[in-house]
């Protein structure tokens, strides 16, 4: 009897717990077979980083493919893919995992929300995420860390000339997030690509720009990466081609990051641009290395419009070493102050051992500038100045003091190897310069003091 009732109570139990449905998730070997070569080297390896410092793949670890969840990424305009793909990721996101998206064409729309702790993983150029409503950021990342987006592609809808937008559209757009890892993606036919706000450590590596949306005339669209006081990131051996708007901006506060061994191709302004205004905080200890900048276009019919790299405000102990400049329109690298902001100004920085080559105007131009140091730089064919120091306006900043110009190599500037164009411009040193088919030889408006002996040294080694 007792038996009985035991079995009775046992029965009654499962039908009012019935057993736990699975998740959707399939197994690492399933994904190995399915993403064929392209993901090999990713599954194998890390799943996301924390400090540069890859951690390997565990073999448990759960991969979630989106189309077991609904998506179907098949080019259907009229359809939305992202509740689908958010379910996939709010799923992973409960232990940890891979969020898989395979070959297709998921038009979102609404934006996806990526949370911490996760791995977004596509198949390539193949996989493509694509907008179909209003401007928005088609992955958003606010206050998360511990991500890596891999192998994705990234597509908007643009809107030619229309400022009236208040929202700004881009691939991946990060708000105070940590430890993200984004690496293998494309961004194409969308009007910007990364936008990053308030974040720390963030590695982009070897995606590309291309084809990117936007007009001159617009500031809002055509960027490559754009990033406000920004911690210890990491920009390396990204492609950018034929934008708009600069290829990576570090602006606001931006410090302690790294924009290394990327190439800059056939773009309508800035390569980088480092900007830092009056009430922001400083951009300083950044390091531009190993870039390859070239065939930069004015078409925008003003003088000035294209820089190879740009330092403009309050931009400190930046470091700007062993880049490549290359038929560069305007001007190869500029550093400028606002003349009515005394310190608030580009000083500290040093240019260094960096190779410029036909530039359309001035090599290197330090306008309201001080304290920075210009060595052993090999500038060749400007079609202006080699390097250029001057000062505008007639404010408390108006000057351009205590700039060291060493060691640098300037041949066939059709104007002056290097012209101090401004009495503005004072106790300048100048030593171990050398050069020769030059238009002029040194012109100094500023009549250096008689404290540097080192000047008719220059005179003699810089030839026509």
């Amino acid at each position: 009897m007792n038996e009985n009732q035991d079995r009775q109570r046992e029965v009654a139990s499962s039908d009012l717990n019935p057993p736990h449905q699975s998740t959707p998730s399939f197994s690492r070997r399933k994904l190995l077979s399915s993403i064929g070569a392209a993901g090999l080297a990713f599954v194998a390896g890390d799943i996301f980083t924390t400090s540069l410092t890859a951690q390997a793949a565990s073999p448990s670890t759960l991969i979630y493919n989106v189309k077991d969840f609904g998506a179907r990424g098949n080019r259907r305009y009229d359809e939305d893919d992202a509740p689908f793909i958010q379910s996939a990721i709010d799923t992973a996101a409960l232990s940890g995992g891979i969020v898989y998206i395979p070959p297709g064409m998921y038009f979102l729309k609404i934006p996806l929300r990526v949370s911490a702790n996760i791995t977004l993983m596509g198949a390539g150029s193949s996989s493509i995420l694509r907008s179909s409503t209003h401007k928005f950021g088609l992955l958003n990342l606010s206050a998360v860390q511990h991500v890596h987006i891999q192998g994705l592609s990234f597509q908007g809808i643009g809107s030619f000339g229309n400022a009236s937008v208040p929202r700004i559209e881009c691939g991946i757009a990060l708000d105070q997030a940590t430890d993200i890892t984004i690496t293998d993606c494309t961004f194409s036919m969308i009007d910007n690509g990364i936008k990053s706000v308030d974040c720390n450590r963030v590695v982009v590596e070897n995606c590309t720009f291309d084809n990117i949306i936007g007009t001159l005339d617009y500031d809002t669209q055509g960027y490559g990466i754009w990033c406000s006081n920004g911690k210890n990131h990491h920009f390396v051996q990204n492609h950018f081609n034929m934008l708009f708007q600069t290829c990576i901006t570090l602006t606001n506060g931006s410090s302690r990051s790294v924009i290394a061994r990327n190439r800059m191709q056939k773009c309508y302004q800035s390569g980088i641009d480092l900007i830092s205004g009056p009430k922001e905080e400083p951009c300083q200890f950044n390091t531009l290395s190993d870039n390859i900048i070239e065939n930069f276009m004015n078409s925008s019919g003003n003088k000035g419009y294209t820089f190879g790299i740009r330092l403009k405000g309050h931009c400190i102990s930046n470091m700007i070493t062993t880049n490549i400049l290359n038929d560069i329109d305007d001007i190869g690298i500029q550093l400028v102050g606002q003349a009515d902001i005394q310190q608030k100004r580009p000083h500290r920085n040093i240019i260094s051992n960096n190779q410029l080559q036909a530039i359309g105007n001035n090599g290197i131009v330090l306008i309201n500038a001080y304290a920075n140091q210009i060595r052993q730089n090999s500038i060749r064919s400007c079609k202006a100045d080699g390097i250029l120091l001057a000062a505008e306006g007639k404010d408390s900043g108006s000057y351009s003091d205590n700039n060291q110009l060493t060691g640098n190599s300037l041949n066939t500037c059709t104007k002056a190897p290097i012209r101090i164009s401004d009495v503005n411009c004072r106790e300048t040193i100048l030593f171990g310069n050398v050069g020769s088919g030059n238009g002029e030889k040194i012109f100094d408006k500023a009549q250096i003091q008689p404290l540097l002996p080192y000047k008719k040294t220059f005179i003699e080694a810089i030839q026509r």
